[in-house]
């Protein structure tokens, strides 16, 4: 029977746990696109549910989630671009492959993948580092019975923050001036 998807991290995990299965030949490091990854011994992987989107399937209240999955890789090579490309493609195709008419065993649409762009910024030109993002969206019913289960998950995840009293409480603060945003000279 398939898993109750409560949240949409549990697709993400289901994603990661797929990609990075050590008991694979090729498997993939976890990696954190918005650190340093300079540091990589095999092509790295991350995955994040980016956005959804919500529908009434029918007359019955139940709701529809529409959602939207990156999965970005991330891969090294030192010797050149050329190098770099040589691995993306079948790295690519490889994610693909796996991922693309899957519902990972989770009580959802298979996914469908999209497309897939290469985003490298200069920082991981800098570092021999070449990233690509693969969408795939997926739909899968909201399940009401969860939002207790998720309430609870958000007050144990609270508890690990520090704890202000809102007297102490500092919220940022700031000006914007419009004209400057929006390249306009002021007045």
């Amino acid at each position: 029977m398939p898993v109750a998807i409560t949240n949409c991290y549990v697709i993400e995990k289901a994603i990661k746990d797929l990609l990075r299965d050590d008991n694979t030949p090729m498997n993939f490091k976890a990696i954190d696109v918005q650190s340093n990854i300079s540091a990589l011994s095999r092509p790295g992987l991350a995955c994040a549910v980016m956005s959804g989107d919500f529908t009434e399937a029918d007359f019955s209240g139940r709701i529809e989630e529409n959602a939207k999955i990156v999965v970005s890789l991330v891969l090294k090579n030192v010797a050149s671009e050329e190098e770099r490309r040589k691995i993306a493609h079948p790295a690519v195709s490889y994610v693909i492959g796996k991922l693309h008419n899957n519902d990972l065993g989770l009580d959802m649409e298979p996914l469908t993948v999209g497309n897939w762009r290469e985003v490298t910024t200069a920082e991981h030109v800098a570092v021999a580092c070449m990233v690509i993002e693969i969408d795939f969206t997926t739909q899968f019913t909201v399940v009401p019975e969860a939002a207790e289960e998720n309430y609870r998950e958000l007050l144990s995840i609270c508890s690990t923050f520090k704890s202000e009293t809102p007297d102490n409480e500092t919220l940022a603060e700031g000006t914007v001036i419009f004209k400057e945003v929006n390249n306009e000279p002021e007045q």
